[in-house]
C-alpha cells in the first residue's frame, strides 16, 4: 500500500511492574489496532527500582511476549524527560553537574556581560551523555536477556535541548555557554571568542556573522556532545534511534533550544517531530523531518503526536490531525500517551490516555483502518519533489536578539516580536503555507546544509540522496560563499524567490470531490434506551482539617437501589452521612459499595474523604447507580459545540423514557458508556448506498441495521455504507451513541471547557502558555461544561 501508515502507543508506565497487567494492557493496545509501543516510564513508582535487575527481568519477559504477539516494541531511554538525566542518577553520580550561562546587563559604562549557572546535568557535557549512556542503553544490553535485547526495534530521545533543556534563553535572555567554548571557537576561527561575545547582545560591527558562528557552534557542540554518541551505540547495537528536538515549530522557535533542526536531525536514524494538541499546525515543521529522512535515505520519518489534545478529541479531530502530518510525509505515529494506570495524576498529565482510557476506544480499529485507507490516496511524497525550500537559519541566527525569545509562548513559539528575525521568520512560514496552498510538492533544507553537504551538477542540486531541480529560496538566506547561487544557476538548477516562485513553479490545486445524491426516507421518531447505570463526578473539595468533602443533593425516593463509589486511588478512608465504606482494590482503581439503606429517603448525600499520607491530594471520585443528574439553573450554548450547566446538580431515579435530542439535558452530563437509540426506516431497492445522519452529537456512532452491524460513522460525514444490495422493505435501525471522553474527565470547570490544548494547570485553574492569552489569571469558573450528545435529525439514504 502506498503511504502505508504506522501506529504506535507512547506507553506511560505510571504504576508498579507486574507482568501479567502489562501483558493484559498490551493486548488491550493490540486489539485496539496498534502495531506496537514505545515503553516509556513516566511518574514511575520505583517499583522495582528503575534499571534494577528485578525491572530488567519482568521487561525481559514482557520484550518476549510482545515478539510473541508481533508487537513492535520500542524502550523510551529516560524515566521522565527530557531525555540524558537517566532518573537523576547522572546527578547523583556527577554531583558538580552545572548548566553554565551568559547574559548582558546594560549598566552606565554600556554593559557587561555575566555569567551563571545552576546545579543540573546538561547536554552539552561529555562525560554526563557517556554516563548517561553506560547507565541507560548500556543498562538495557546488559540487563535485559539476550532475545528480549535482540528484539528491541530502538530508542527514543525526547526534547534534548542546549544545558538541560528548560530554555535559558526564553526564560532570562541568557544564551547557553560551556567553558569548552572559547577554545572551540579559537581552534575554528583563529580568535579570542571572549572579545567578540559581547556581540550576541549588541549591535556592532560584525556582530550578524559572530552570532551565526555562536549558534552555529552551539548547534554542533549538542550533536557532537549527545546525539552522535547516542547514534553510534545504537548502530553499532543494530538498533533504531529516533529522536525530535523541543521548538520545532519555526525556525526562529528552535534557534535558542537547539540551533538547527536540519542539523540535529541527520544524525538521527528515524528523524522525528513533536506535534502536540488537536488542531493541525503550520505546514513547515512536519515537513522537516520528512526532508531529512528523504535526503538522508533514512526510511521513514516519525511523530509523538496528540499529546495535550485534551479529553475531548474525537474520531473527527484525530482523523484531521492524522491526515494533516500524513500529507507532510510523516508515517510512524506514536501517540501520546496510554497510561498503564489511570490515576488522578495520570488523568491530568497531557491528556487524553489514548485507546485504553477514551469512551469510544472500540471505534479505534475501524478509526486506524479508515486511515489507512485514506493516507493510500494522498499523493507520494517519496517521488521527486517539485522544489526545494531553502530556510534563512543563518539569516535568523545573524540578527536574532535573545530579548526577542522571551514574549514567546514557550509552547508552540508564538507570540514572536516584529523584529529583523522575527520578520524573517514570518516571512518563511507564510512562504511555506502558499506552497502548501498552492499544491506544491516541496521539501526543505537550510543554506548551511547546501554548502557543507549540497553537490551542484547536471542541473541538480544533490544533498544526500535526494536530487532537486528547483530551488527556492526565501528571504533572508546568509551565504558564506555568495558564489553558491551563481554555480547553481551556471549548471542549470532553476532558482526562484518569493517574489516570482508561483511563475516559476506550475501550482496544482485539489480536484473537487463529487457530490452525493441524498434521498429522504419515511422513518419513525427515534427513541432511546434507557440505560442501566449512570454516573456523577464527585467533586471533592479540601478543608482545613486536612479532609475532603463534598455533597450531592438526592430527590429523596426509594427506587434508587444500591450504589458504587469509584476513586481513581486509594485513600485512607471514606466517610458517607457519616458512615465509613469499605474501600477495595480494583484492576482499574478503588471501589465502595454504597447499600441502599443509606440512601434511602435523604436529601443528600455527604462525603467525607482522608486521602492517604503521601498519596494523592485530592483524588477523582465517581458515584454510580440507577439514576439521571439533574441541574437546577437551564442549560446555556457555550458554543456550537458544547454546553454550559451552573448547577447545582441533583439526582433522580432513573425515569422510564428519554428523550435522544439532548442527553446531557436528559440526565447524563458525566455518561462514560454510550446509549442506544433506535428508530424503523423504510428503504426501497437501492445499490451501492449508504445511511447518513444529521443533527447527531457525538463522539462515535456504531450502526446496525435489523440486528446486523453496518459500522462505525463519526464527524463531519456521519454515514456508514448500506449492504452493496438492500431490498425494499422497513428495517430497524439502532446506533449506540458514544459521550464525548471530555464529559467523564473534563476539565469541566475550565472558562473555556473542551479545549484543544489541554495542560494539567488547567486542572487547577491556573493560566498557563496551554491557554488563550487573554485568558484570565484563574481560569476556573462556577459553570461545569459539556461536549453536546444526542440525535434529533432525520435518517436519509446517500448515493
Amino acid at each position: 500500500m502506498r503511504n502505508k501508515l504506522s501506529f504506535l502507543s507512547f506507553w506511560s508506565i505510571n504504576d508498579e511492574l507486574i507482568l501479567e497487567q502489562l501483558q493484559d494492557q498490551l493486548d488491550e493496545i493490540r486489539l485496539a489496532g496498534l502495531e506496537g509501543v514505545v515503553f516509556h516510564p513516566r511518574f514511575y513508582p520505583n517499583k522495582p527500582v528503575y534499571m534494577s535487575e528485578a525491572y530488567l527481568a519482568i521487561l525481559s519477559d514482557l520484550i518476549i511476549y510482545a515478539k510473541s504477539t508481533g508487537m513492535i516494541f520500542w524502550i523510551y531511554d529516560e524515566n521522565g524527560w527530557p531525555s540524558g538525566t537517566a532518573g537523576g542518577e547522572v546527578f547523583r553520580r556527577l554531583p558538580e553537574s552545572t548548566c553554565k550561562h551568559v547574559n548582558w546587563i546594560s549598566d552606565e559604562q554600556g554593559g557587561k556581560l555575566v555569567f551563571g549557572e545552576s546545579a543540573a546535568v546538561s547536554s552539552l557535557d561529555p562525560e554526563a551523555v557517556q554516563l548517561f549512556i553506560a547507565f541507560t542503553h548500556e543498562g538495557y544490553r546488559k540487563g535485559l536477556l539476550p532475545e528480549a535485547f535482540d528484539y528491541v526495534t530502538g530508542f527514543f530521545s525526547d526534547e534534548v535541548a542546549f544545558l538541560d533543556g528548560h530554555g535559558i534563553t526564553v526564560k532570562t535572555g541568557a544564551i547557553p555557554w560551556d567553558d569548552r567554548f572559547p577554545a572551540l571557537y579559537e581552534r575554528k576561527y583563529g580568535e579570542d571568542l571572549f572579545l567578540q561575545l559581547p556581540l550576541m547582545f549588541t549591535t556592532g560591527d560584525g556582530y550578524e556573522e559572530f552570532r551565526v558562528r555562536y549558534w552555529e557552534m552551539l548547534t554542533d557542540v549538542i550533536v557532537a556532545s549527545f546525539y552522535k554518541p547516542v547514534a553510534d551505540w545504537c548502530e553499532k547495537h543494530g538498533k533504531k534511534f529516533t529522536a525530535h528536538v523541543k521548538a520545532e515549530e519555526s525556525p526562529f522557535f528552535q534557534l535558542s533550544y537547539s540551533g538547527s533542526a536540519f542539523q540535529v536531525l541527520k544524525t538521527v536514524e528515524t528523524p522525528a517531530i513533536d506535534a502536540l494538541e488537536r488542531l493541525p499546525g503550520n505546514n513547515f515543521y512536519p515537513r522537516i523531518a520528512h526532508s531529512v529522512a528523504m535526503q538522508q535515505g533514512r526510511d521513514c520519518a516519525l511523530v509523538e503526536a496528540m499529546g495535550g489534545s485534551g479529553w475531548g478529541v474525537s474520531p473527527e479531530s484525530f482523523t484531521n490531525y492524522v491526515m494533516w502530518l500524513a500529507s507532510h510525509g510523516v508515517e510512524h505515529f506514536v501517540f501520546h500517551l496510554n497510561q498503564l494506570r489511570l490515576t488522578t495524576q495520570a488523568v491530568q498529565d497531557w491528556p487524553p490516555s489514548m485507546p485504553s482510557h477514551l469512551t469510544w476506544k472500540d471505534a479505534f480499529p475501524a478509526l486506524l483502518v479508515s486511515l489507512q485507507e485514506q493516507s493510500a490516496q494522498l499523493p507520494d511524497l517519496r517521488a521527486k519533489p517539485d522544489v526545494l525550500i531553502v530556510v534563512p537559519t543563518r539569516g535568523i541566527m545573524a540578527h536574532f536578539d535573545t530579548r526577542d525569545a522571551m514574549p514567546m509562548n514557550e509552547h508552540d513559539g508564538t507570540n514572536i516580536p516584529a523584529s529583523t528575525a522575527g520578520t524573517l521568520n514570518a516571512k518563511l512560514l507564510a512562504l511555506v503555507e502558499a506552497c502548501f496552498d498552492a499544491g506544491v510538492h516541496y521539501e526543505l533544507t537550510e543554506e548551511r546544509a547546501i554548502e557543507e553537504s549540497g553537490a551542484i551538477m547536471d542541473g541538480t542540486l544533490r544533498i544526500g540522496q535526494r536530487d532537486y531541480t528547483d530551488v527556492l529560496l526565501a528571504d533572508g538566506c546568509r551565504w558564506q560563499d555568495p558564489a553558491i547561487i551563481e554555480r547553481m544557476r551556471a549548471v542549470g538548477v532553476t532558482l526562484c524567490d518569493s517574489e516570482d516562485w508561483q511563475r516559476v513553479l506550475q501550482a496544482k490545486h485539489t480536484a473537487l470531490l463529487p457530490t452525493r445524491e441524498i434521498t429522504h426516507l419515511e422513518q419513525t421518531s427515534w427513541t432511546a434506551e434507557v440505560p442501566e447505570e449512570n454516573q456523577i463526578y464527585i467533586e471533592l473539595q479540601p478543608q482545613d482539617n486536612g479532609k475532603l468533602t463534598a455533597e450531592i443533593n438526592m430527590n429523596q425516593a426509594e427506587s434508587y437501589g444500591g450504589m458504587t463509589l469509584f476513586v481513581h486511588d486509594e485513600v485512607h478512608a471514606v466517610w458517607l452521612n457519616d458512615v465509613k465504606l469499605e474501600v477495595l482494590p480494583t484492576a482499574l482503581g478503588f471501589e465502595a459499595a454504597v447499600p441502599a439503606s443509606l440512601i434511602v429517603k435523604v436529601s443528600k448525600l455527604h462525603f467525607e474523604v482522608t486521602p492517604l499520607p503521601g498519596g494523592e491530594a485530592c483524588p477523582i471520585a465517581f458515584l454510580r447507580g440507577s439514576f439521571i443528574v439533574r441541574s437546577e439553573a437551564p442549560l446555556i450554548e457555550k458554543d456550537e459545540h458544547q454546553w454550559l450547566l451552573e448547577g447545582p446538580f441533583t439526582l433522580a431515579p432513573l425515569p422510564t423514557k428519554i428523550q435522544s435530542e439532548d442527553l446531557i439535558t436528559a440526565g447524563f452530563p458525566y455518561a462514560g458508556l454510550p446509549i442506544m437509540v433506535r428508530k424503523t426506516i423504510l428503504l426501497d431497492d437501492a445499490e451501492n448506498a449508504a445511511l447518513g445522519f444529521s443533527d447527531l452529537w457525538a463522539d462515535a456512532a456504531l450502526v446496525k441495521l435489523n440486528g446486523d452491524e453496518l459500522g462505525w460513522c463519526w464527524g463531519p460525514n456521519w454515514s456508514v455504507p448500506l449492504p452493496q444490495v438492500i431490498r425494499k422493505g422497513a428495517y430497524v435501525m439502532e446506533v449506540l451513541l458514544y459521550p464525548s471522553t471530555f464529559n467523564v474527565y473534563g476539565p469541566h470547570r475550565h472558562i473555556d471547557g473542551d479545549r484543544y490544548l489541554t495542560s494539567p494547570d488547567q486542572y487547577k485553574g491556573v493560566k498557563n502558555f496551554a491557554d488563550r492569552p487573554d485568558a484570565p489569571e484563574q481560569t476556573k469558573v462556577d459553570g461545569a461544561h459539556f461536549v453536546k450528545w444526542g440525535i434529533a435529525g432525520e435518517v436519509r439514504l446517500v448515493q
